[in-house]
């Protein structure tokens, strides 16, 4: 292989890297506005982070964190609820998104609405949980928290 066909190879990769990149950010910028706009109470307070990832505080208590999977050129977003004092992170979802930007072959990241009634429906089982904690005057657990998103 001589180095134009190296060069070549190199292009390709690095453009695709950056597509997924642009369809990664477009998507959270996305979510993000569908959370802020919506009408509805989400209990959802936008988090900075230095790194490559969302992180939502909802109910100022647990984190959600959502961030493209790790290693080169995947394609997969991962969903993780971040408990506190530092007890772990509990693994919610993984979804797919193609290099045009659509989530589970479904629909388009730059749909705020589908965007954000997917996002939903994955953390779904969480707020089913601490509806069940408060309800029942419990606390909320580890153990309940990750039986409820299996």
């Amino acid at each position: 292989m001589d180095i134009r066909e190296l060069s070549e190879k190199a292009e390709y990769i690095a453009d695709k890297h950056q597509r997924m990149q642009a369809q990664w950010k477009l998507y959270g910028n996305t979510l993000t506005q569908g959370i802020t706009l919506a009408k509805a109470r989400l209990y959802h307070t936008v988090a900075s982070s230095p790194n490559d990832e969302l992180r939502f505080f909802l109910f100022d208590h647990f984190v959600i964190q959502i961030r493209p999977a790790r290693g080169f050129n995947s394609h997969s977003i991962e969903y993780q609820l971040e408990l506190p004092q530092g007890g772990g992170n509990i693994m919610i979802a993984r979804v797919n998104m193609n290099e045009e930007g659509r989530v589970d072959d479904r629909f388009s990241n730059r749909d705020r609405d589908q965007v954000l009634a997917h996002y939903l429906d994955l953390i779904r089982p969480v707020y089913d949980s601490l509806y069940l904690a408060a309800h029942e005057n419990i606390p909320v657990s580890i153990e309940q928290l990750q039986r409820a998103v299996v």
